[in-house]
């Protein structure tokens, strides 16, 4: 690892829809050089990163050639753990795009590897960085709201992402596994932690509708419901929370990435009997940025990233407790699923 304050050099794998955002935030980033890029589009990689940054076909040539401090996947969900664990092991810190694994075993895999490495893995929770859901959040934390008492989050789509993200092999589920991660970790970020989940499903595991309710320890109530069979086109991903002394509603994160922005309220809050637009506002390709920024600033530091590799399991441990319970057709509390696999 370079030494606190100087820049540490970037090695990107994947360049697709994600992986374009993830350049731009390296390319960005005064704490970080981009060294090298690996893809198996030869021409992609051309277009993308031009003369002068090292492009690779294999990852683990990339790791013995470019001399890297970090490389940051933007890869599907199920070659999170092999390649972020190969990175490790060639003494990388790692960034990885949501979700942290597949899988719970995937995620203690990642986490041996860091310890046994003594290196940092940094997850991309973008919106966690979005403006309206950081007042959200201090709203409730610094008790403005009074004690949460429910929370809703939505994921209305107009049909299905392309490529590899129909195969549930690759995605380690459907929807929920999927777009629906950023739901999942919004809840745990505003609402606390999860006691037991419920969870209904057309298909677990290759989901394409889910409908979940999550018990607070605090004793919140949450429910998450997601489903591809919106109008054509649509993109809703709104949060409304109930609290004690007042509500708010986050009019959605990436429902604002195609449009303009101009004249949309994105956060509204009711106080004292009245509602208020709140000025908190932001792009969602601003939130990546901002997410993958804070990350690289954190590694060149060489201090811990914001999201842990805690909050990355918590969020698959949530996920899985959904599916068992979609399976199984009751409750299930997330403290099992909390335990750390023995391998």
């Amino acid at each position: 690892m370079s030494p606190a304050g100087n820049k540490v050099r970037v090695g990107l794998c994947g360049l697709g829809e994600i992986g374009q955002f993830h350049l731009q935030a390296i390319l960005d980033s005064e704490d970080a050089e981009l060294a090298a890029v690996c893809e198996l589009d030869r021409a992609l990689a051309e277009s993308s990163v031009g003369e002068g940054v090292a492009i690779y076909s294999d990852i683990g040539e990339m790791l013995d050639r470019a001399q890297l401090d970090v490389v940051d996947i933007c890869l599907p969900h199920n070659l999170h753990q092999p390649v972020a664990i190969q990175a490790l092991e060639a003494g990388c810190d790692v960034i990885l795009e949501k979700p942290m694994a597949a899988d719970l075993n995937g995620c203690d895999a990642i986490a041996d590897a860091a310890q046994v490495a003594g290196r940092r893995v940094g997850i991309s929770y973008n919106q966690i960085f979005f403006a309206p859901h950081r007042r959200l959040a201090d709203l409730l934390t610094q008790g403005r709201l009074g004690d949460l008492r429910s929370i809703y989050l939505r994921l209305w789509m107009g049909g299905k992402y392309g490529g590899w993200r129909e195969d549930s092999r690759q995605v380690g589920g459907g929807l929920l596994m999927d777009a629906g991660v950023h739901r999942v970790y919004m809840a745990t970020a505003l609402g606390g932690p999860v006691k037991s989940v419920s969870a209904r499903m057309d298909r677990p595991r290759s989901e394409d509708s889910f409908a979940m309710t999550l018990d607070y320890l605090s004793g919140a109530t949450g429910v998450i419901q997601g489903s591809y069979h919106g109008p054509d086109g649509v993109f809703d991903d709104r949060i409304e929370v109930q609290a004690e002394n007042g509500m708010a509603e986050v009019l959605g994160c990436e429902a604002f990435f195609e449009g303009d922005l101009t004249g949309d309220v994105q956060l509204k809050v009711r106080l004292d009997g009245r509602w208020e637009d709140d000025p908190a506002r932001d792009a969602w390709d601003e939130s990546v940025r901002n997410s993958v920024s804070a990350i690289l600033h954190s590694l060149a530091a060489g201090t811990d990233p914001e999201i842990s590799l805690d909050q990355g399991r918590e969020t698959i441990a949530v996920i899985e407790a959904a599916y068992r319970s979609a399976e199984q057709g009751k409750p299930i509390p997330i403290e099992d699923l909390r335990q750390r696999s023995t391998r």
